[in-house]
């Protein structure tokens, strides 16, 4: 099958034709915020997030060590 198969047989749109999308808006919404702020908040750096902070830490620090111990034990099960 040609790639001019369909030529003429009115499947596509004219190059100078959009096509014509009814479910789309006429216009782009604009967003509902009106700025992104730029600058970081005094709050991020306070005293408040460190016991979350220590807990992300000490989970992290607790799962690399299992994942650790669990290769360690597959390595001597598949050896013995």
């Amino acid at each position: 099958m040609s790639k001019d198969s369909h030529a003429g047989k009115g499947y596509g749109y004219p190059s100078d034709v959009p096509p014509n999308h009814p479910d789309k808006p006429e216009e782009i919404p604009k967003p509902a915020y009106s700025e992104i702020p730029q600058e970081v908040s005094e709050e991020a750096d306070g005293e408040e997030n460190t016991e979350g902070r220590n807990w992300a830490i000490l989970l992290t620090l607790f799962s690399v060590m299992l994942v650790q111990l669990a290769g360690i034990a597959l390595i001597v099960w598949a050896v013995f």
